[in-house]
């Protein structure tokens, strides 16, 4: 780490791993709320089982997750991704080793994980993320300039929007690849309430067809590539090796975001009333749908960014450092972590498990969230006293340099070799 003023927090010493592992603290406790509210469901359901819950506390619960939750927290994880990608290909350069044999054979790795993970849970993200990683190996060499300038316009998901309005303009239609959400709803529903282990699994398998169609429609590949090659760019200014240099440039960018922020929600207000009173409807209506799934996308971004920086200043305050340092243990353990919400999640909805799915409500669902991640924060908080790494995050680092890894932390293997 570059020298610099001594902080008056301790926390602040390793600043870009402390930060940067509370983020992901932070990014995990979103994407387990997002999944566990609809009963963990990897696809989409019928229409009428997101209306089975109409009591408040249920319509707080998914208010909740659609404003602050959906789309965000992915796209820090993403965000987060690219940034440590920039790390580790540091680390290779310094250490003369071969970037691309050596990084390609990490990522390859984790896509065995992610093939597996999909297998088990068909909306696993990391076999969206190794493909895109790939790329991020030619994109490394990019001029800061073009970093931001191709980042910006994908995390807006302009190429999305551009190939939609050429359908519309062509077809009449928005969706670019047509989907049978009824269909696919009723099927997947099935799966969840009354399947078996073999048949879940054989449904998974086929449903990557499904998986990519999404990425397409949605613009969630070019999204996550986006997040990734902002997430490399700040790797690349250093802003987070020491958060305290660079203060005024993520308050700058907090600023203008909630800027951007508020003028979106009032845009956004303005036209959803307008499509209200002139009784527009948005689903039939494809170019009112396309300019209110643009206004999403900048409400979406903006707050991601509001998130990733203002996250970022609390730290720097000594009571929002102890109150979010216990994220810090969930980050460091972040790919186990991930892996198990779907373990934990399956075993309570599906009918492999305790089949929950539909007998809670998303308010029940909001608070066994809640408590299931206070749980994985004291088991993390435990883990880490005695063992370096995550249990998988281990497995990841010994198959990636071929020998086994250290697996206790330093102190206890003197202790052990103490005695």
């Amino acid at each position: 780490m570059t020298a610099s003023v001594p902080s008056p927090h301790p926390i602040h010493k390793m600043d870009r791993i402390v930060t940067l592992d509370v983020l992901r603290g932070f990014a995990l406790f979103g994407i387990l709320y997002a999944h566990m509210i609809f009963w963990y469901a990897g696809g989409p359901l019928p229409q009428e089982t997101y209306q089975l819950y109409k009591d408040l506390g249920s319509g707080i619960a998914i208010g909740t997750y659609m404003i602050f939750i959906l789309s965000k927290f992915f796209a820090i994880f993403s965000f987060l991704f690219g940034l440590s990608f920039h790390i580790q290909i540091q680390g290779l350069v310094q250490r003369h080793e071969p970037v691309l044999t050596r990084f390609g054979w990490r990522l390859a790795i984790l896509g065995v994980i992610g093939a597996l993970h999909h297998i088990f849970w068909r909306a696993d993200i990391l076999t969206i993320y190794v493909p895109l990683g790939f790329l991020l190996l030619f994109f490394r060499n990019l001029s800061n300039k073009t970093l931001l300038i191709v980042g910006s316009l994908l995390v807006l998901n302009i190429p999305t929007k551009c190939a939609e309005l050429i359908s519309i303009l062509l077809r009449d239609q928005l969706q670019l690849i047509q989907e049978d959400h009824k269909t696919a709803g009723a099927a997947y529903y099935e799966i969840i309430k009354n399947s078996n282990f073999a048949q879940m699994i054989q449904h998974n398998i086929h449903a990557v067809t499904e998986k990519l169609t999404y990425q397409i429609n949605s613009g969630r590949g070019f999204i996550t590539l986006g997040f990734f090659l902002l997430g490399m760019l700040a790797g690349r200014m250093q802003w987070f090796v020491n958060i305290d240099q660079h203060q005024a440039r993520f308050k700058q960018v907090l600023k203008r975001s909630g800027w951007i922020l508020l003028i979106t929600v009032l845009v956004g207000i303005a036209f959803g009333a307008t499509t209200f009173a002139l009784k527009i409807d948005m689903q039939n209506t494809p170019f009112a749908g396309w300019i209110g799934g643009f206004i999403l996308e900048i409400f979406n971004t903006s707050l991601t960014l509001i998130y990733i920086t203002g996250i970022s200043l609390l730290i720097l305050k000594p009571k929002w450092e102890a109150r979010l340092s216990p994220l810090a243990s969930v980050g460091k353990m972040a790919l186990s972590v991930y892996l198990s919400q779907s373990v934990i999640g399956v075993f309570l909805f599906f009918n492999i498990g305790l089949g929950l799915f539909t007998l809670t409500s998303p308010s029940q669902n909001a608070l066994l969230c809640i408590a299931i991640f206070a749980t994985q924060i004291l088991i993390c908080r435990w883990w880490l006293k005695y063992f370096s790494y995550g249990p998988i995050e281990w497995l990841w680092r010994s198959a990636t340099d071929l020998k086994w890894q250290p697996f206790y932390n330093r102190r206890v293997e003197i202790k052990l070799n103490n005695n």
